[in-house]
């Protein structure tokens, strides 16, 4: 009984993400700990409503401003997007666009046409995609769709007055990754895998199965023949 008590740690190790090869591999590697962030955000934004000031470069909920990049729009009258770099007509502000104009480049140098195409039809969601990639891709504190009717209007912030997240808080895994899956489509296993790496796990990986192990702590994940998760529990 006593052997049941001691952590084998040596099979676990520090896992660097892969180079993105698709829009979906980028997402993947960043949707655990952007979804996370949005709690967050949304702690300290409660039930305020938007405002938008571009003159400002921020977007105001009730007292409280925060900077922001534009990322790119939403239509939901064809279910289209368009990125902030190709929205010509709108006259948004070029220092707005510095990280819509990012993702143009590193798109064009990975080859990820999603992030090079101006203006494309997409699915229901997708701006949520958007934002959890740009958000990931620029460690941002959170992003934001800002409903206008129509559509969305996707931002990035970062402010201090944003929490950064309590990665000593292993818990917050176990329940806002079944949420993220449920919420967006995605390779589960990839995107816990990434995410784990994100919080500074060090992991053990198998076919059917991803240990992670942070602060003598362990999450263990199970997922069937098509990546789907089967169970998520810790020893916290």
């Amino acid at each position: 009984m006593e052997n049941d008590n001691i952590l084998d740690t040596s099979k676990f190790t520090n896992i660097a993400k892969q180079k993105p090869q698709s829009f979906n591999d980028l997402l993947e590697a960043f949707a655990g700990l952007s979804f996370e962030k949005q709690f967050v955000f949304a702690d300290v934004i409660g039930d305020n409503g938007w405002q938008l000031n571009m003159n400002t470069a921020s977007i105001v909920f009730g007292d409280v401003s925060f900077p922001i990049q534009v990322i790119g729009s939403f239509s939901f009258n064809n279910n289209s997007w368009m990125w902030g770099w190709a929205n010509t007509q709108s006259g948004i502000p070029e220092n707005l666009l510095l990280q819509s104009n990012k993702l143009k480049e590193f798109g064009e140098e990975h080859g990820i046409n999603e992030l090079v195409e101006p203006h494309f039809n997409s699915d229901e969601g997708f701006e949520h995609k958007i934002g959890m990639v740009a958000c990931g891709l620029f460690n941002s504190k959170s992003y934001y769709c800002a409903n206008y009717g129509q559509g969305t209007l996707v931002v990035t912030i970062d402010d201090e007055k944003i929490p950064a997240i309590d990665k000593s808080q292993l818990e917050k895994v176990l329940t806002s990754f079944p949420q993220l899956i449920s919420s967006v489509v995605l390779n589960h296993k990839q995107a816990f895998k990434n995410y784990l790496i994100d919080r500074d796990f060090k992991l053990y990986i198998s076919d059917s199965e991803i240990e992670g192990l942070k602060d003598g702590k362990i999450v263990t994940a199970k997922f069937d023949e098509l990546d789907r998760l089967e169970s998520l529990k810790g020893k916290l």
